[in-house]
């Protein structure tokens, strides 16, 4: 975003009620004035800076705007004294901010999500920062960034400046973190969210934009957070961060995972989820059913748990993987390897499938599906369809059994989870009972005001 006077835009009287309390967007029709065109009559064009006053022209907050969207303005910061967000040291000044936090959480040495759009005062903007182990051994990241709306795009060299900065202040303090020298940069533009901003599609959306030696990018070994119970600081996963589902790896779901694990491994270790057999003679294999596998997160991180739980000798682990692609699944089957256990790989159409599943034949099933409901549109069917899905998967876990299930989609709320999933239990006819509730990482905040900003939904039950 170019160095220039912001546009002054100015509300309707009262319209500023919600934004006062929290919420980081205005509305088209929350303006007094057309969004195409200042007060003044100066053309307003895709991702402008616009400073955003009340109906009594008082300072609220600078952003961007959007001439032809519903959502006008976006805001990235609110105090009056930062007189350009959008410029390099606004920019850095949030990515340190962001960086500070996930390293006061514990995320500093492993993958995590550095930016998170409006929680971390950059809205429509995600930058993934992946560890990553290098051919060489040396210390290496990823950074991949995507790019949601107009006013974002506007900030990509300010922004990939900014990003340069933080690493390189980092190295300086820490010789052991990777330097900009050992930082891969990918851009992941390949978004559907980028057509509602005027945007359309970008054929070279998903593309390297700086490589790093010895780092492949759409073949990287990256290192996420360990599950509890599982005696590791980290845990290597194969992913492609380039041609990859959304970032390449599913950094949201690891609390979710922390949660799960931390339930199966007593559970197991007490003799609660199945018997473990005798010494000298081992039990039948431990039975997990990743449904929307991709590359085998929770297939893998759930068998490190429980073969530290029991060992593999006394009960191996066998993960049935399922997903429609060939690629995910290569991937899954590699992960699922490199945490000793066994792997099935089915590529298939989940929904389509789970009927030729054998019911009550799985100790834990997991079902992490994609975003049933991507709009208002599709919510009536999405919500059918995670009827069926949930039922289905109920019927496949045997008595005594665990059940992980999770939603991605933001329009269906905890409250609507909730009854589908105790419609889901009545139509399968197999009482379950809910043992815990998760949500996204903490790498992915949820600004308060901002409910669009809550997404993801777990529940983990037992299977009577």
């Amino acid at each position: 975003m170019q160095a220039t006077a912001p546009h002054v835009w100015t509300l309707k009287a009262g319209a500023d009620r919600r934004f006062r309390a929290g919420h980081p967007w205005i509305y088209s029709n929350e303006l007094a004035h057309s969004p195409r065109t200042t007060p003044q009559g100066a053309a307003v064009e895709a991702g402008d800076p616009v400073e955003l006053r009340d109906a009594d022209g008082r300072f609220l907050a600078r952003g961007y705007g959007h001439p032809g969207t519903l959502i006008a303005f976006r805001a990235l910061g609110r105090d009056p004294a930062e007189a350009e967000p959008w410029g390099a040291a606004g920019l850095l000044a949030r990515l340190r901010r962001a960086a500070a936090l996930r390293r006061a959480l514990g995320l500093g040495a492993v993958s995590h999500r550095l930016i998170f759009g409006e929680a971390d005062d950059l809205p429509g903007l995600v930058v993934e920062r992946y560890r990553v182990r290098a051919a060489d051994g040396a210390p290496a990241q990823a950074l991949v960034l995507q790019q949601h709306t107009a006013g974002a795009e506007r900030l990509h060299e300010a922004l990939l400046a900014a990003l340069q900065a933080l690493v390189e202040a980092e190295h300086a303090a820490d010789g052991a973190a990777p330097p900009w020298e050992r930082t891969a940069v990918v851009l992941r533009n390949d978004v559907s969210a980028r057509k509602l901003e005027g945007l359309g599609d970008d054929p070279a959306g998903a593309r390297v934009l700086r490589e790093a030696p010895g780092l492949d990018a759409a073949r990287a070994e990256i290192l996420v957070a360990a599950p509890p119970q599982s005696g590791l600081d980290g845990v290597p996963f194969r992913v492609d961060l380039v041609g990859g589902q959304k970032t390449g790896f599913y950094l949201d779901q690891a609390a979710n995972v922390r949660l799960a694990a931390g339930l199966l491994a007593p559970m197991l270790r007490q003799g609660v989820l199945g018997e473990p057999g005798t010494p000298g003679a081992p039990s039948s294999p431990l039975r997990i059913l990743d449904l929307f596998a991709y590359v085998g997160q929770w297939g893998a991180q759930l068998s490190r748990v429980a073969l530290r739980a029991h060992g593999a000798a006394q009960r191996p682990v066998q993960v049935t993987a399922l997903d429609a692609s060939a690629t995910a699944l290569e991937l899954a089957a590699a992960n699922v390897a490199a945490a000793g256990a066994a792997c099935e790989p089915v590529r298939a159409d989940a929904m389509e499938r789970l009927g030729d599943l054998p019911p009550r034949g799985y100790d834990v099933v997991v079902a992490d599906p994609p975003a049933f409901i991507k709009g208002r549109k599709a919510y009536h069917a999405g919500r059918a369809a995670y009827v069926k899905l949930n039922a289905a998967a109920l019927r496949l876990v045997r008595p005594g059994g665990l059940v992980v299930t999770c939603s991605c989609s933001q329009l269906l709320d905890e409250a609507d989870f909730a009854a589908v999933l105790h419609k889901a239990a009545g139509r399968a006819e197999v009482p379950v009972r809910w043992l815990a509730r998760g949500g996204q990482a903490p790498d992915h905040p949820v600004l308060a005001g901002f409910p669009e900003g809550h997404y993801l939904k777990c529940w983990v039950g037992l299977v009577g």
